[in-house]
């Protein structure tokens, strides 16, 4: 059996690959922190890793969720206070009022499973679509560059048993 040597590069790109797809089976998103109405418990900037594929009827009094803003569809995260049989009302642990009557079944988008602070500048900035495509651009140009040196290596260590043969 022969041992296939791969370069860092390779091993770059599967890795990044097995997270995506990890994130698109288990159904979870990352999400920036890009306020301090949830501080000091999620600060500003963090990133959150939420679990979408949760169920409206699993979400309990106390829990951190992530809903669609119905006026604006813009996502907000915010801790669940209330749970009334029209929906949730969920707070920011640092605001002073609450958003009213905020969650309903439809537009709920997850549950804030954990976080990790300041990650949420890089997760704001690689959402922009121009960065993901560079991204994919620069990984399968390191992909490629492996295979292509590789197969050189390969050729030339042929030629020299050939040579010595």
């Amino acid at each position: 059996m022969r041992y296939i040597k791969k370069s860092s590069s390779t091993w770059i790109f599967v890795t990044v690959l097995v997270i995506m797809l990890l994130g698109i089976i288990s159904g979870i998103r990352p999400c920036s922190v890009i306020s301090g109405s949830m501080e000091p418990n999620l600060p500003t900037w963090s990133l959150c890793f939420i679990d979408t594929r949760i169920s409206y009827d699993e979400i309990q009094t106390g829990d951190i969720v992530v809903y669609n803003r119905r006026s604006d569809d813009m996502r907000i995260i915010h801790r669940v206070i209330e749970i009334e049989p029209e929906g949730m009302i969920t707070k920011g642990d640092a605001n002073s009022v609450s958003d009213g009557l905020s969650v309903g079944r439809d537009n709920l988008y997850g549950k804030s499973l954990f976080h990790i602070p300041y990650l949420g500048y890089l997760g704001r900035f690689a959402q922009k679509p121009i960065v993901k495509i560079s991204i994919i651009i620069c990984l399968l140009a390191l992909l490629i560059t492996d295979l292509v040196a590789g197969r050189k290596t390969g050729n030339i260590e042929k030629s020299k048993h050939t040579v010595e043969e």
